[in-house]
Parts: C-alpha cells; structure tokens; sequence
C-alpha cells in the first residue's frame, strides 16, 4: 500500500469517527443538546401521567397527539441514531418499570411492544431523511 493511500484511509477513518461523534453526542447515546435545525417540531404536546414514567433521551420533543384504533398515539422527534436511541429504550424502559414484549430492528427503524404501570402499547423510532441526528418516534399508549 503506498503512502498515498494510507493517508487518504487514515483521513476516512478519523473523518467517519468525527462525524460519528458530532451525531451521536461523542457518547454512542442519542445526543443530548438537541435536535438538529433539519426537524421542526411544534408546541409540546400534553402527556398522560401514565407517560410521566417513560424514558426519553434527552432533547426529544413529542408534538403532535392523536387517537386511533383505541390508542393515543404520541408523535414527535428524538435526537441520536437508531442503535442508540434503540438501546437507550431497551435499557431504560425495564429500569424505569416496563416490560418490553415483541420488537424488531432493522437499518432505518426500531419498534417494541411495552407494558407497565397500568399502561400498554408500542414504540416505534424512524430515521428522517435527509436530516441526519435526528429520528421520529411514535408511541402509542392504552
């Protein structure tokens, strides 16, 4: 290999682990000073007490709110990429009192059934495209 090519591979490398860093917070966890100016989120949206108990990472914002097939569904935007904000819900929903049931993950999104203090439903995280750090997440409660 000459060193040419060494130098462009070393300079791939550290750019990739810039980039990994600025959108993962540096930490693998969802970052935490917020969501990137891509998404725009609106008013906050009035959450059930059941939902008190749910752990979000921080600078998530939940938006939007609307009921179908007996579950209200709460919509919004979580800072992060889709391996950490899965494994920051993995991990701290069973600490903050909920059961995970039945989920799946796959390159662009993460979903999980969830019971727990007198509530159930499912989360679910989506990339948005186009606007890297950032995810939707819907979770529905009833």
């Amino acid at each position: 290999m000459s060193w040419r090519r060494l130098i462009v591979a070393a300079a791939l490398v550290g750019a990739a682990a810039a980039a990994s860093a600025l959108v993962l917070g540096g930490t693998g966890r969802a970052q935490a000073d917020g969501l990137p100016g891509c998404v725009h989120p609106h008013a906050r949206a009035a959450l059930p007490a059941a939902l008190g108990r749910f752990p979000l990472p921080s600078g998530s914002v939940l938006d939007r709110r609307v009921s179908r097939y007996g579950y209200e569904i709460y919509s919004g935007y979580v800072p992060g990429a889709i391996n950490p904000v899965r494994d920051f819900l993995v991990g701290r929903l069973p600490a903050a009192g909920f059961r995970l049931g039945a989920g799946d993950a796959e390159s662009a999104e993460a979903e999980a059934d969830y019971r727990g203090h007198g509530i159930r439903g499912r989360w679910k995280v989506n990339a948005v495209y186009g606007c890297p750090g950032a995810l939707s997440i819907r979770i529905a409660v009833r």
